[in-house]
């Protein structure tokens, strides 16, 4: 399997989380030895003060403005994420969120589990009720209060070098060309009350095609409000 992959995270209105998230695609812990990393914000119909302040950051970006602007805006994003995808230059894709922040080893760990059978995806942390295998602990509701030391002094707590069939969908690393091959996202963006990213996951699982784990060594804080919350 080549080794390289693409770290992208969509950003539109908010420029605290997209300091937050330009912070996290350059730190150390999105780097892993042997592997060609790269990072790219994509700007979804995005607005111009966000494209101003990306334009100022040594970061790569692309700006998406989508076809049907008035199309629901769920939809929207997913069509973004292909779009992004397609422009990719990488063997390997991560989608992240812009509310997320990385502990140390969270790409390497999920790496690691990336071996052509397996969707390899983070464990979560959020502040308030989860779902499958996500942990509840509050380190911080906005990107301007993140408790850092407190999440990663967690982190050593919590972490096992063990995996877990299911779990949610992002962070996630999947083969760029499978991806295409497969149909990308539906367009759609909820198909049967589930999330384009959740529909396309269970067909993996349903034709035997991948089978979705999380990895419990790979941990991410997910504020879970995000930008669509913010002003």
């Amino acid at each position: 399997m080549e080794k390289s992959v693409e770290i992208i995270s969509l950003v539109f209105k908010s420029i605290d989380y997209t300091r937050l998230i330009y912070n996290q695609l350059k730190s150390e812990y999105c780097k892993v030895d042997g592997w060609d990393v790269g990072v790219r914000l994509l700007l979804n119909d995005a607005t111009p003060e966000v494209i101003d302040y990306v334009k100022t950051l040594d970061i790569p970006y692309m700006i998406y403005n989508d076809k049907n602007p008035s199309a629901f805006w769920v939809s929207r994003v997913y069509r973004c994420y292909n779009t992004g995808v397609e422009a990719s230059k990488y063997d390997n894709i991560c989608f992240v969120n812009s509310d997320m922040v990385f502990s140390k080893n969270w790409l390497q760990n999920l790496l690691k589990h990336h071996d052509g059978k397996n969707l390899p995806c983070s464990r979560l942390v959020e502040p308030s009720l989860g779902s499958t295998h996500v942990i509840t602990n509050d380190f911080g509701r906005n990107p301007n209060n993140i408790n850092y030391d407190g999440f990663y002094n967690f982190v050593d707590q919590i972490s096992v070098d063990e995996i877990y069939d299911g779990g949610l969908y992002m962070p996630s690393i999947f083969n760029r060309q499978k991806f295409i091959d497969l149909g990308m996202f539906p367009e759609q963006g909820v198909i049967d009350g589930m999330g384009s990213d959740r529909y396309w996951f269970n067909q993996l699982t349903a034709q035997n095609i991948l089978k979705q784990i999380t990895v419990f060594d790979s941990i991410v804080y997910h504020i879970s409000s995000g930008e669509s919350q913010s002003k």
